[in-house]
């Protein structure tokens, strides 16, 4: 489950949307469920230079049934663009006692995948499961950044919709993905998802917007990712 499913995707960036704020912000969503409320937390750090993007993210959901956790995943999720490129990805996960690693890299013309699920390759093209990245409609390589699986999604969509985000009408562009499942992502005209949704089993999970803060004299590290927490 990445950010309860492989909240993917969508459908990025848009030719013709407004720039996206460069340096360092950080947005934090709560997650709703429609029978058990708020579930958790996604917050994502997205630091841009002109030469780089690197996004970190950290998912905290713990489902409860009368007070009691029945579910509880943790996710940290570091991902490093060069331009529109993918050139590193690092995820670890805890789900239900189960640890898993996804650890991938450029290589050439192919991105490679070492991953407690197995070991994958894909097109240099390949983008993440993540909302803030795709930049096209159409057919799109996507790698799952809680599994490390690769699959192929098709992105529709782009026009605008009015959508409720915490209340209030919210004029932002509507994309919808298809792969193993329906994934929506709606966008601001500065390309910030300020409401994405996967449908779990008929059931829609959604991730709402809360709060949005720019970080002073933040800059990305080109160089490298710097390592995960260990567990």
């Amino acid at each position: 489950m990445r950010r309860v499913g492989t909240i993917a995707a969508a459908m990025g960036l848009i030719a013709g949307a407004a720039p996206a704020p460069v340096g360092q912000h950080i947005y934090v969503y709560t997650i709703l469920h429609p029978i058990y409320g708020e579930i958790g937390t996604l917050t994502d750090t997205i630091d841009r230079s002109a030469e780089a993007t690197r996004i970190d993210s950290h998912l905290r959901i713990a489902v409860k049934l009368l007070g009691i956790v029945v579910s509880r995943q943790d996710s940290d999720t570091t991902e490093i663009m060069h331009g529109n490129q993918l050139v590193s990805l690092q995820s670890v996960t805890e789900k239900d006692g189960r640890h898993s690693e996804v650890h991938g890299e450029t290589q050439g013309d192919q991105f490679v995948v070492n991953a407690t699920a197995g070991t994958f390759a894909g097109p240099a093209t390949i983008a993440p499961s993540d909302p803030w990245v795709l930049k096209r409609t159409g057919e799109q390589t996507v790698i799952f950044t809680d599994t490390g699986r690769i699959t192929t999604m098709y992105i529709s969509g782009g026009d605008y919709d009015t959508v409720s985000v915490n209340g209030a009408p919210v004029s932002a562009r509507h994309f919808i993905v298809m792969g193993d499942k329906r994934q929506e992502v709606w966008l601001d005209d500065r390309e910030i998802p300020v409401k994405f949704r996967s449908i779990e089993n008929g059931t829609a999970i959604d991730f709402v917007l809360q709060n949005a803060t720019a970080v002073a004299g933040a800059a990305v590290d080109r160089r490298s990712v710097a390592p995960l927490p260990e567990r």
